[in-house]
């Protein structure tokens, strides 16, 4: 047998392993619970920024620092639930605006054509021969309302306002960024405050990256994004740029421009989650980790 391979263990033997590490568990019975609900491997993302040789990754020996209580990986695994819950309810109200903004807006300056979204006289023509773009048309014709309007027509295609609707966020945004008119970009971008597309398409692409971790259960508190945030309204975040404090900002300005009472939601939604971290050494974890400062959310 490979000396490498590990093998799978029980709750007994997890407990085992994290006292023997160092970890203090206070309540063994609870610690149980925790692991059988939430997962020995998936708490150890959790774990690892209490462990000696954080942020090393290769060659660990997962020793942890004097003190480490497990409640500390518990505490932050629920921050991180309760952010991923907040951010998927407001990025939704902005994932709903933005496509009804390009739905509307491109509608009504092609109104002529109900299809222009397959026209390669308005949209590029290489996306409009993508693969992901060719299944989103495909997929959207399943869905009940896009078939029924086919049917009765007979024809190919539905009505931008009625096929898009079942587009992905991604696909709608490839959409806009496919758009040939210059113009036309520029009015959408106007609308959430910018000038250039280009900068609100580095806007809306993070809120995009940030949807996908939320939506796959990434862990959220040390997101390390691949694409830095640019400079734009909200000004130049520094190295915050690729933490997720900075799609936090981002988010948090894009759903001013679409209302500012959700705005002031979602600030309150996540200082209600750092009040519920009672341990300064939780909170000291995930402001070094996330760029947040409690004090300016």
């Amino acid at each position: 047998m490979n000396k490498e391979l590990k093998l799978a263990t029980n709750i007994d033997e997890q407990i085992t392993k994290l006292v023997e590490r160092g970890m203090v568990i206070d309540n063994v019975e609870k610690a149980k619970e925790n692991l059988l609900d939430i997962g020995y491997f998936r708490l150890g993302f959790y774990w690892f920024p209490f462990e000696k040789s954080y942020p090393r990754k290769r060659n660990r020996d997962h020793i942890f620092k004097d003190g480490v209580k497990f409640e500390y990986a518990i505490q932050l695994y629920y921050f991180d639930f309760d952010l991923r819950n907040s951010f998927l309810r407001y990025i939704s109200r902005i994932e709903i605006n933005f496509r009804t903004k390009l739905i509307y807006m491109a509608s009504n300056k092609y109104r002529e054509d109900p299809f222009w979204y397959v026209n390669s006289r308005y949209v590029d023509k290489s996306f409009l021969n993508s693969k992901a773009f060719l299944d989103a048309i495909h997929d959207a014709k399943n869905e009940s309302v896009v078939k029924q309007d086919l049917d009765r027509y007979g024809r190919s295609y539905a009505p931008a306002w009625k096929i898009i609707e079942y587009f992905s966020f991604g696909v709608v945004i490839s959409l806009f960024e496919n758009l040939k008119d210059g113009g036309l970009k520029h009015d959408i971008s106007k609308a959430y405050g910018m000038e250039s597309s280009t900068q609100f398409s580095n806007y809306i692409n993070t809120i995009r990256r940030l949807r996908n971790y939320c939506a796959h259960g990434k862990v959220l508190f040390d997101t390390n994004l691949p694409v830095a945030i640019s400079n734009g309204p909200i000004g130049n975040l520094g190295n915050r740029k690729t933490m997720l404090s900075g799609a936090y900002y981002v988010l948090k300005y894009i759903l001013g421009c679409i209302s500012i009472n959700r705005q002031n939601e979602l600030v309150a939604s996540i200082r209600k989650a750092f009040s519920e971290v009672d341990s300064n050494i939780v909170k000291m974890i995930i402001c070094d980790n996330s760029g947040f400062d409690i004090e300016s959310l």
